[in-house]
């Protein structure tokens, strides 16, 4: 499935409407609590007429927070508690 961008970028006449996407979440022991560490890089890529694709590393959107849950973007939050809930479910099912 692929994830499509809301801004596909164009680049001599080729449209790039979806990413790629490195996602590493971590986790961030504090002396109270446990938070978390994301860093995601987003690179466009598009589907050429044989199947395979073409990626534009250089044009990748980086980004990163020190504590996903301390950095007052909901839209973040909402992101990692999603992942993290998908990632229980998956260690529930796999009996982990």
């Amino acid at each position: 499935m692929p994830i499509t961008s809301n801004n596909p970028i164009e680049v001599d006449g080729n449209v790039y409407p979806y990413f790629m996407i490195n996602l590493a979440i971590s986790p961030l022991v504090k002396p109270t609590d446990i938070g978390g560490s994301v860093a995601m890089r987003l690179t466009p890529y598009r589907v050429i007429e044989d199947g395979s694709s073409v990626s534009l590393p250089d044009n990748s959107i980086p980004i990163t927070y020190m504590d996903v849950f301390d950095s007052g973007d909901a839209d973040a939050m909402n992101a990692a508690a999603t992942i993290m809930g998908a990632l229980q479910t998956f260690i529930n099912d796999k009996n982990l």
